[in-house]
This record gives structure tokens, C-alpha cells and sequence, in this order.
């Protein structure tokens, strides 16, 4: 029994050790570059490092200003610009499901819904449990 409590205690830590040595890496490689770790991904550290050994001061830069990491996107795309026109609203203010469900709206309280935003901001209830009769 003792046997068996020593080893489950010897795996959990080091499973515990393993778990933390990825931050532990993490955080000495921020340190090393004089950076603080929660800005940066792993593989952005090692792109820094990489770059300043090279001499690249440019990709340096890139990684340091964030310029890797993908922009959000606010532009419209044709077929949901398409959409709205078609429908007669600012494509803009709307996700594209809320434009497929304005298109299939079957009358104009349903649409007044989904145009004012109020589906946004509706829960559904939650249905009340069976409660059977048992046996």
C-alpha cells in the first residue's frame, strides 16, 4: 500500500515538474531578452532571439511590435455586402447569420427582432425537467 502511495506521489511530481517546465523556458527566455513573457508566444521569444543573433534588426521589430500577429478583420466581404444590399441594411451591423435569418424572416415582427439586435440580448429559458411519474 505504501509502495503504491510513494510511487502515485513520485509521478505526480514529476508530471507536475514537466507541466511547469515549459513555462519555466518561457520565462527564462523573456528574462534573457529583457522582455516580459505574457506579451510574447514562445515561438515569438524565439523568433527575437533568432533575429538579434542574426543581426536582424528589422525582423526584430516585426515580432516585437506584434506585426506577426493577424489584424482583426473589419472589412465586408462581396457576398455579405450582397446580402445586406439586397436587404436594405448597413452590412456593417450585422454577423452573417443575422443576415441569412432577416432574409428568411417570415413577417415583419420577426424582422423588427433580429434588426434591432434584440436576438442578441435574448437567453432562451431553460425547459423544465421531466419528472415522470416513476416506478
Amino acid at each position: 500500500m505504501k509502495t503504491t502511495l510513494v510511487a502515485a506521489a513520485i509521478a505526480l511530481a514529476a508530471s507536475a515538474g514537466f507541466a511547469s517546465a515549459e513555462g519555466a523556458g518561457h520565462a527564462q527566455l523573456a528574462a534573457q531578452l529583457g522582455l516580459n513573457g505574457a506579451d510574447f508566444t514562445t515561438a515569438e521569444l524565439t523568433n527575437i532571439r533568432d533575429a538579434k543573433i542574426n543581426g536582424d534588426v528589422q525582423e526584430a521589430k516585426y515580432f516585437l511590435n506584434h506585426e506577426n500577429r493577424a489584424k482583426e478583420n473589419t472589412s465586408v466581404s462581396q457576398g455579405k455586402a450582397q446580402l445586406a444590399e439586397q436587404l436594405g441594411v448597413d452590412a456593417s451591423k450585422y454577423s452573417m447569420a443575422e443576415l441569412v435569418s432577416l432574409s428568411s424572416a417570415d413577417d415583419a415582427k420577426e424582422a423588427r427582432f433580429i434588426e434591432t439586435g434584440t436576438s442578441r440580448n435574448t437567453v432562451a429559458p431553460i425547459a423544465r425537467p421531466y419528472l415522470g411519474t416513476g416506478r
